[in-house]
């Protein structure tokens, strides 16, 4: 699961960073961009952390999209995900349905193990060539042919392997985003008054920050909810 998780975030072709709960988690709706975080009046009474675009003065189009005050961020999240949690049964609800329909991994597990015994016979088959060349002469264009042939089919199989592990992979991360999301969701039982990190952590998917200043939190389970 982590090593999705890094592949995740290598092909995004965004600088990730994890140095910040909020860190990769808010998006300009502009440029797709992640917001970073900024302090301003770093030395005096009035020091306060703002979060931006981090490419927002980078080329020649300035996003339009506003800087966000941390503390706002905070306040904002605390609404949403009490407005969120006003209706938990139907919340488990769709949870279930998400997980029967996102995170099976049956049919995937059945595949996998009918491309690993091909690869298996495959394998077996470029063996046998190579033996059978060092063994005997053999007109070698022909051998090469084959070899490669074989090669190919071989690499191919591979390919939708790793592309079902992949998915597979994919699949079980986000039962596990489900289950966490749910967790939280149920255990809360009266409004929530005060930031926490891991709920945080737990039920956000993603922020998304639009021209308007209008904030956009996507939760776990696929919920929007907008600020």
């Amino acid at each position: 699961m982590v090593q999705f998780e890094m592949k995740r975030r290598k092909e995004g072709g965004k600088c990730h960073s994890g140095a910040n709960c909020f860190s990769s988690k808010i998006i300009c709706g502009d440029c797709g961009n992640f917001y970073g975080s900024k302090v301003w009046h770093s030395t005096s009474k009035y020091r306060r952390t703002i979060w931006r675009c981090n490419h927002k003065f980078k080329g020649s189009d300035k996003c339009k999209t506003p800087h966000i005050d941390e503390a706002n961020l905070k306040q904002l999240f605390l609404s949403a995900f009490n407005q969120l949690i006003t209706n938990k049964e139907e919340i488990g609800e769709n949870c279930k349905m998400l997980k029967k329909v996102l995170t099976d991994t049956a049919a995937l597990e059945a595949e996998a193990v009918e491309l690993q015994r091909e690869i298996e016979v495959v394998t077996g088959l470029i063996r046998q060539c190579v033996e059978e060349n060092a063994q005997r002469g053999q007109d070698q264009v022909e051998y090469l042919q084959r070899y490669k042939e074989l090669v190919a089919r071989y690499e191919k199989v591979r390919g939708r392997l790793e592309k079902n592990e992949e998915l597979s992979c994919a699949r079980k991360v986000k039962r596990e985003q489900l289950d966490a999301f749910l967790d939280m969701v149920l255990r809360q039982d009266s409004i929530l008054t005060e930031f926490d990190e891991g709920l945080w952590y737990a039920v956000i998917e993603k922020v998304t920050v639009d021209a308007s200043g209008g904030i956009k939190y996507t939760f776990r389970d696929g919920t929007v909810i907008t600020a």
